[in-house]
């Protein structure tokens, strides 16, 4: 059975999202979280995440990234965007996890913040607030599957 560390740490942080109840209220009653691109003309506000790893060289246990997740809001202010952000930094910053399928695949994740801020768009009712997330853990599944070779 193949493990993806990216599919595992995706569905591991959509579970947190999309089940809090503050976020949900923030969010108008759903949480809408699409992986690296929306839908066609999708409800607002939604938000879309991904995660890009790099290796480690030395350490090959490990994984680390950025974790990018933007926030898509059209009302007339920043106001909307901003709450949900706060809520997503609540949820996410000096996060410690591991992520399981049938077998442990991370192990001894963290998350924190790295950058954020609103990103221009051309309609002025359109609001984009990115944030970016420095991604530590070690790739169990991974290093399993190395070892057993």
């Amino acid at each position: 059975m193949s493990h993806d560390i990216q599919t595992s740490f995706l569905t591991y942080v959509h579970g947190i999202l999309t089940a809090d109840a503050t976020l949900k209220a923030a969010m108008g009653g759903t949480v809408r979280l699409y992986p690296v691109w929306a839908v066609s003309d999708p409800t607002t506000p939604y938000l879309v995440h991904r995660i890009e790893f790099q290796a480690n060289f030395g350490e090959w246990v490990t994984r680390s990234g950025t974790y990018i997740l933007d926030i898509w809001s059209t009302t007339d202010s920043a106001a909307e965007a901003l709450a949900i952000k706060d809520r997503i930094t609540t949820l996410l910053d000096e996060l410690s996890f591991n992520t399981t399928d049938t077998v442990k695949i991370l192990t001894g994740c963290r998350l924190w913040s790295q950058t954020e801020g609103l990103i221009s768009e051309e309609d002025e009712s359109i609001w984009h607030y990115m944030t970016q997330w420095n991604f530590r853990g070690a790739r169990a599944i991974e290093v399993t599957n190395i070892v057993n070779r």
